[in-house]
């Protein structure tokens, strides 16, 4: 590639991250995979303060050894250790995401700590073939999963009865007396989603797919974690 062809490639990118996501809109999988391009190599480092977030999102789905479990959008795999280490070797963990630029170094990283027990599957929540049966499902920092009912559907589908789903992420603080709190809250997420949409109330759709789950505001109104569960199997009547 020419100088012409590194300033046009420079230039589109530029102009990716300054354009506003649509504040109404639905999430755009072709739109995330572009901006997961450029945010790929520092994405790490630019999300490091929300290590503890993840922790925490990780422990509340109460995970126990040789459990199954779904990271949706994964990314470059911040989660993975947290669920690894809980599930063990006798358990399973697949993480899944749209981006290949960020599933690459989600690779790297399952391949440095030689866990055998870590499936990654390149593919949107909507389209992705995914185990069957599983115990949880987790959405850590993924608002485009979020605000996709046809996704929350696929990821809910592969629990079993009585599993559990929890999901972390950002949201509007109060605009009262916090609305100055939005634009720092806004500037932090930009570069990673593709819809502001639903962004007071990130967990509705899920809401509506886990009658039970509750949601609690954390990091001073800024932020969720939303916890439940399927309903347990019915018990068979005993005939005669």
């Amino acid at each position: 590639m020419d100088g012409n062809g590194r300033r046009g490639t420079a230039a589109a990118g530029a102009r990716a991250l300054l354009r506003p996501p649509g504040i109404g809109g639905a999430p755009d999988a072709r739109a995330a995979r572009h901006l997961y391009r450029l945010q790929a190599p520092t994405y790490e480092l630019m999300t490091a303060a929300a290590a503890p977030w993840r922790e925490r999102a990780a422990e509340a789905l109460g995970l126990a050894p040789g459990d199954s479990v779904i990271d949706a959008g994964c990314g470059c795999g911040l989660t993975l250790p947290h669920l690894e280490q809980r599930v063990g070797p006798g358990g399973r963990v697949c993480g899944v995401d749209l981006s290949p630029d960020m599933l690459d170094r989600a690779r790297r990283r399952v391949h440095r700590a030689g866990w055998e027990n870590v499936r990654l599957v390149l593919a949107s929540v909507e389209e992705a073939e995914l185990p069957s049966g599983v115990d949880a499902v987790l959405i850590c920092a993924a608002h485009d999963v979020m605000r996709s009912p046809r996704g929350l559907a696929n990821l809910l589908g592969r629990l079993r009865p009585g599993g559990r789903v929890v999901a972390a992420g950002c949201r509007w603080a109060p605009w009262w007396p916090l609305g100055a709190l939005n634009l720092t809250v806004w500037a932090a997420n930009l570069p990673f989603v593709t819809t502001f949409e639903g962004f007071d109330r990130p967990w509705s759709h899920l809401l509506e797919l886990v009658p039970d789950l509750s949601v609690e505001v954390v990091a001073g109104g800024c932020g969720y974690i939303a916890r439940g569960s399927l309903p347990p199997p019915r018990r068979r009547r005993r005939s005669g």
